[in-house]
């Protein structure tokens, strides 16, 4: 397994965790009501993060594996992170943010799987030699 690939994973969920924990104006809706204007970060830092980690664990013969880790580990972040969440005053916790976090995962993990089907190339196996 190269390195090399998971240098993104460490800055996605590095950035991700920054994104996290500092204050963001007008993040969460002061209605309290319908969902944060953050969602679509969600999705689309958790889909990153998904298809970064399924890259990173590429290997010739677990494709299906590396897309379920992926999902499943970027989306395990996603709840940790909330976790992190709940203290922080001027954060909200929220399990609602957490099925989005897993969903964006979901839509990550099959970004990957079009992105290497319409790439055509056995890249798996080219960087596991």
């Amino acid at each position: 397994m190269r390195t090399s690939r998971w240098m993104p994973v460490a800055l996605l969920a590095g950035a991700i965790l920054v994104a996290s924990v500092i204050p963001i104006p007008g993040s969460v809706p002061e209605d309290g009501g319908g969902i944060p204007t953050s969602g679509l970060f969600h999705v689309v830092g958790y889909a990153a993060l998904a298809a970064a980690i399924g890259y990173a664990l590429l290997a010739p013969g677990n494709r299906a594996r590396a897309l379920v880790a992926g999902t499943g580990g970027a989306g395990a972040y996603g709840a940790l992170i909330e976790c992190v969440q709940y203290p922080i005053p001027y954060r909200t916790f929220s399990y609602l943010d957490m099925l989005v976090n897993v969903g964006g995962a979901a839509l990550g993990a099959v970004a990957l799987l079009c992105a290497l089907a319409l790439s055509g190339s056995d890249q798996e196996s080219d960087d596991h030699r």
